[in-house]
Order: C-alpha cells, then structure tokens, then sequence
C-alpha cells in the first residue's frame, strides 16, 4: 500500500485558504443577486407582478426614470433600503449598478403610485407611494399584507 503524504507551508496555507474564502464570497454574491428574482422584462410582467400583491394598476408605466443605485447609501438610501429589507429585497446587492424605476398609477384613489425598481430585467425593489403633501411610503410585501387584512 502506496501513502501520498501533502506538506503545505503555512505561507501556501494561508493564499489556499484566502483564495476559497474569496471564491466562496464571490459564489455567495453571485447566487444572492442572480437567482431566484422576478422577472420584470416586460410591462406585462411587471403589471403582473403587481397584481399578484393584490395592486391593480393602469396597465401602461406614467413614468420610466434611469438611474444608478449609489456606491455609497447617505440615510435616505440606507432608510429606504431598510424598506426594501423588510419587504425581501436589498438594494445594498446592486451598488454601483444602472436601473430603471417603472412608476403605475394604483386605481382606486388616483393619488397613490407602485414604484417598481428594475435592475437586468429583474425586479430588485420598490414601494407604494401617497402623492399627497402628507402622504407616506410602504413596501411591497406590506402593501399585500394590510389589502390581505381587508
């Protein structure tokens, strides 16, 4: 019987053992990010989408913004972020990236909007929004559950 003995320094050790925790990082973000997201491709899907949290909106968008989710959160972002946590999002996964923000007017009231946050054709956040002075802001996951207590 032939024994194979593997001597590493602690040196060899230590760049093996960074270099598996940096390819697990990397594999952690890349899965975070990328699987399991909601399709949001299409107008279509993104009504639909909507409509599956119990929000009926005008079938067409009355605004599509471009814009780019910060490097660095100031406390509007890390306030709003917080908002997107509670509600199975986190936006902290797209730093740096472009994304489109599709706004629907919610029926009903005509003063309440569903914002849907677009990042690679996936649906990576959003809000229902008052368009009122005083009007205030709720998550997706929160809209859905106060029409469900109806």
């Amino acid at each position: 019987m032939m024994k194979l003995y593997f001597t590493l320094s602690k040196k060899n050790l230590a760049v093996a053992l960074a270099t598996i925790i940096i390819m697990l990082l990397l594999l952690s973000q890349f899965l975070s990010v990328n699987a399991g997201g909601i399709d949001g491709s299409t107008n279509a899907k993104r009504v639909n989408f909507l409509e599956t949290l119990g929000i009926e909106v005008d079938e067409t968008a009355v605004e599509i913004k471009d814009i780019t989710i910060p490097e660095n959160f100031g406390d509007v972002y890390e306030k709003y972020n917080l908002l997107q946590i509670e509600n199975g999002f986190n936006l902290k996964n797209y730093k740096g990236k472009s994304a489109k923000v599709y706004t629907y007017a919610v029926q009903g009231d005509g003063e309440t909007v569903a914002h849907l946050i677009i990042c690679s054709d996936e649906i990576i956040g959003g809000d229902i929004a008052s368009l009122k002075i005083d009007g205030n802001m709720t998550g997706l996951q929160r809209k859905i559950n106060e029409r469900t207590k109806i």
